[in-house]
């Protein structure tokens, strides 16, 4: 689950200066990853009833000394659906400002893609992936930057087995929400293992926001980093009387890695 926190939160975790202000703005990246990513957003807003017209009774007439009484016949199929889309392609940078004894990490991730810029944001990673950063810059994250570096825990992969049909839960469920992954070893190749992916995710607020992901992923357990992902979510919640579905197809390519060897 990703879990917005204030600085201080980042601080407790990471054991550093809130956001590590003054040597981490000095200094350099310890590691820089580019990803290219493919992106595909559908958004659905539907409210019942919204077409409906016509219904209830007009004012009566008088034909030939006869008062005769008019009602309105209902029209249309009493929902309203309006929507909008996006396909675009660019890319995420990630720069590795602090890694720490406790498996934490301090990075600046920004996207760079046509219509869906986002800007750079400072996120605290735990060892297992949690991410914590100011709720005020939550807006300015988009889910595929936020998958990502999820997968950036330095514990995510940890000493879970590699071979084929091993599975393992991932749930971070808690105060109010439901937050489960699920993984499952696919294949295996030198150091690439490839998982299935599955997420569910549910909130019991006003919203009654829940969502699904599917997909799959092929992690490097020996740079510790994702190197290819690909996934289809779905994401709806109320808003209103209205209902919000967002569907979102994300596929995500390691390009660059600072700490890969020249070729």
């Amino acid at each position: 689950m990703v879990r917005p926190g204030l600085a201080a939160a980042v601080a407790a975790l990471l054991g550093i200066a809130p956001l590590g202000a003054g040597a981490i703005e000095m200094s350099r990246p310890l590691r820089t990853l580019t990803y290219a990513v493919d992106v595909k957003v559908v958004n659905t807003m539907d409210t019942p009833g919204g077409t409906v017209a016509g219904g209830g009774t007009r004012p009566a007439l008088v034909v030939k000394g006869r008062v005769i009484s008019q009602t309105r016949g209902v029209t249309g199929s009493g929902d309203q659906r309006s929507g909008a889309s996006l396909t675009t392609k660019g890319s995420i940078t990630i720069d590795v400002l602090q890694a720490t004894e406790d498996a934490g990490l301090v990075v600046d991730v920004a996207e760079d893609a046509a219509d869906r810029v986002r800007p750079k944001v400072r996120v605290g990673i735990s060892s297992d992936g949690a991410l914590f950063y100011d709720p005020t810059n939550a807006p300015k994250l988009s889910e595929e930057e936020i998958a990502v570096i999820h997968w950036l825990g330095r514990g995510f992969y940890g000493d879970h087995p590699t071979t084929v049909g091993t599975s393992w839960i991932v749930d971070q469920s808690g105060n109010g929400h439901t937050d489960i992954e699920r993984y499952e070893v696919m294949a295996i190749a030198a150091s690439h293992v490839t998982l299935g992916y599955a997420l569910e995710q549910r909130m019991t607020l006003s919203s009654g926001y829940n969502g699904t992901r599917e997909g799959s992923l092929v992690y490097d357990i020996a740079m510790v980093v994702p190197i290819k992902a690909s996934f289809e979510s779905v994401a709806r919640r109320q808003v209103g009387e209205s209902y919000d579905t967002l569907r979102t197809a994300v596929t995500l390519t390691l390009t660059a890695d600072t700490f890969a060897a020249p070729h």
